[in-house]
């Protein structure tokens, strides 16, 4: 392992956070920020490292990272505005905290994502789920405990670099899905109402006690939530009001008293007005299946919109394909400030780079303020205007 100084890309960091900062303010910076979700997985594949040596290996993972950063910043040249590594477990953590069994990548399947094998399979097993003790869990301890020696392969190698990483499950209706599996989630939560609110209550309290320990065992300041959401997406707005909005808005209260975050890869289109007044989120991370002109007008000026390109478009290599995706976003969302153009959702391992670089580069082009339809190939005030009332139309 090389020793790198990152403090050299300090001048391209801050020219970056100032443009981020300028469109958080809902104002118009020179063009709109291009911050691509790109994370350890996508790297692992990109320099063909398989993920069954990824995440088992601490130095392995933070060499995997640390490559990444340095291909964004030299390659796709997208707006990144901190250099920084996380301890990557995957998306495992309610199975580890309520031992459940995870299927791991291995020597038979080594480009396999972690996942977790529901546990919850009867009514009975809820009654039965018991909330551990952090400070005697093992999985919690271990976490932590690789999180520092994480920490201190970084100082020993690299300058400049962050590192980062915290225990926590989702919010209750999303951690329930990866308990039940998605189809006995929905399925439970119309025939079973009062059994599933039991469950959630479990889980919000897991919630609160990871959160508080994450606080003790780092010292980090609290006051910041980010809560990752994708599951209740898909619930109707009763049923969302219902089992979602009063779990979701006790640990906002409770946790975000300065800022707060949303990521849901589903929908929120239909919940603005909740995300908005009753959550009091200042920034969304917006999934592929929202209506983009739904989500601007109704966040204009009062969240941050981050996403919502379809990152199938990707895939397809159609250079055409990519370009209406991403004027679609830019004409909508950008005007005023406000927006951070991204895919929705994380960047996934089979999107070809090429394709990547060539999205950046493109939204950086139209994206220049003021917003100009003359710099668009595809978007005309015709078009436009029969888009108006045409939901097919994009």
């Amino acid at each position: 392992m090389e020793y790198s100084n990152f403090k050299r890309y300090e001048k391209v960091l801050e020219e970056n956070r100032r443009r981020l900062e300028i469109a958080r303010r809902f104002e118009e910076p020179d063009r709109i920020p291009v911050l691509i979700n790109v994370q350890g997985p996508y790297y692992a594949r990109l320099f063909g490292i398989p993920l069954s040596l990824y995440y088992r290996n601490l130095k392995t993972m933070l060499e995997v990272q640390v490559k990444g950063l340095e291909w964004r910043l030299n390659w796709l040249k997208d707006d990144l505005v901190y250099v920084g590594v996380n301890l990557d477990w995957g998306p495992i953590a309610e199975g580890v905290f309520f031992n459940c069994e995870i299927a791991m990548p291995d020597e038979r399947d080594p480009w396999r994502s972690p996942w977790i094998i529901p546990s919850v399979k009867s009514l009975d097993d809820i009654d039965g789920l018991e909330v551990p003790d952090p400070r005697e869990h093992k999985g919690v301890k271990e976490f932590y405990s690789q999180l520092e020696k994480l920490r201190r392969l970084a100082r020993e190698h690299y300058e400049g670099l962050s590192v980062g990483g915290m225990f926590q499950i989702h919010p209750p209706v999303s951690a329930a899905g990866s308990l039940l599996g998605p189809q006995r989630l929905y399925t439970w939560m119309l025939r079973y109402p009062d059994e599933m609110h039991k469950l959630f209550r479990k889980l919000e309290e897991a919630y609160v006690l990871l959160q508080e320990y994450y606080y003790e065992v780092t010292g980090s300041e609290p006051g910041y939530l980010a809560l990752n959401d994708d599951h209740a997406g898909y619930l109707s707005r009763k049923l969302y009001e219902k089992f979602a909005l009063p779990y979701n808005s006790r640990l906002y209260e409770r946790f975000g008293t300065r800022y707060r975050y949303l990521h849901m890869d589903s929908h929120m289109d239909h919940i603005t007005d909740i995300i908005r007044d009753v959550y009091k989120v200042g920034y969304v991370d917006v999934g592929v299946e929202n209506d983009i002109r739904v989500i601007a007008r109704e966040f204009k000026g009062k969240v941050v919109v981050d996403g919502n390109a379809n990152w199938r478009v990707l895939l397809s290599g159609n250079l055409r394909l990519i370009e209406q995706e991403v004027e679609k976003c830019v004409y909508y969302a950008a005007p005023g400030g406000g927006y951070v153009f991204d895919n929705g959702g994380e960047t996934y391992a089979e999107i070809p780079p090429e394709m990547l670089k060539y999205e950046v580069e493109y939204a950086k082009s139209v994206g220049r303020y003021p917003i100009n339809l003359n710099s668009f190939k595809h978007m005309k005030k015709e078009e436009l205007a029969k888009d108006e009332n045409d939901d097919s139309y994009w």
